[in-house]
């Protein structure tokens, strides 16, 4: 009880104290925790991002990056990492997710996107993207790693994702298991790079990628006009409305001026 007490106040204060107040508030409290040593706790922002995951912080510049909070605890002589990368809007925290998931396990729903494994679990919600890393994959581990998820995912007040925005008809929880969110070629790369030469060359938009049937469909938001025509020229393509065909293999719905669903 007493564990759970303080490292709730220290991962509510994460999430409910300036950045730069982050760090050391987080490092106090996790101090008086019984059982639990705090190795280091570090705070990346833009600049300082690439000391820390060099040639993976392009992605999440990519995506939209505020703040990373690196927490190293050892737990019985094990160690556990949590880390918390604030990104600048919930599109950017689920983008990061749909791209880093893989060969998720069943378990407990703490929240509607959320991926465990035996040595990480890792969630968005909000603007947040959290991976909790454990160096064994035994199952005490797993269940801390779970308890240490659940506390997070409780003080986040921000909603998860939502899809609507992207398809108004919404996407069922099955289809969203195998969702990517991308907003520019690095994106495209790490999630669907099967897409890279069809749309390597959009800029300034957000794009998320579903299944249904045998189809691939990119929703595709544009930041303005101009992106947008600018996209649909490269693509010699400039439609009036409704469906226009793209290539061979795939065609446009104009859903609004800046919106558009390409079927693949």
């Amino acid at each position: 009880m007493y564990y759970r007490y303080i490292v709730s106040a220290a991962l509510l204060t994460l999430f409910t104290v300036p950045t730069l107040g982050q760090r050391a508030f987080i490092s106090r409290a996790l101090s008086e925790v019984q059982g639990i040593e705090l190795s280091q706790s570090r705070t990346f922002t833009e600049t300082s991002l690439y000391g820390y995951i060099n040639g993976g912080a392009e992605l999440y510049l990519e995506y939209g990056f505020d703040t990373l909070v690196v927490t190293e605890l050892v737990s019985e002589g094990r160690d556990i990492r949590v880390e918390a990368y604030r990104m600048k809007d919930p599109e950017a925290a689920f983008g990061i997710f749909s791209v880093s998931r893989f060969r998720c396990n069943a378990g407990p729903r703490l929240t509607q996107h959320l991926c465990r494994s035996a040595y990480q679990v890792q969630f968005a919600k909000g603007p947040y993207y959290v991976s909790i890393v454990n160096d064994t994959g035994a199952e005490a581990d797993q269940r801390k790693s779970g308890e240490i998820a659940a506390f997070i995912i409780d003080q986040i007040p921000d909603s998860p994702f939502d899809p609507c925005y992207f398809y108004t008809d919404g996407v069922d929880e099955e289809t969203m298991r195998g969702a990517v969110l991308v907003r520019g070629p690095l994106g495209i790369n790490n999630g669907i790079p099967t897409l890279t030469d069809k749309l390597g060359e959009a800029s300034h938009y957000s794009a998320l990628m579903i299944r249904r049937g045998q189809d691939t469909l990119a929703s595709m938001r544009f930041n303005d006009d101009k992106s947008v025509n600018a996209f649909l020229r490269t693509k010699k393509l400039f439609p009036t409305g409704g469906e226009s065909a793209l290539s061979s293999d795939s065609t446009v719905s104009v859903i609004a001026p800046n919106h558009i669903i390409i079927t693949f």
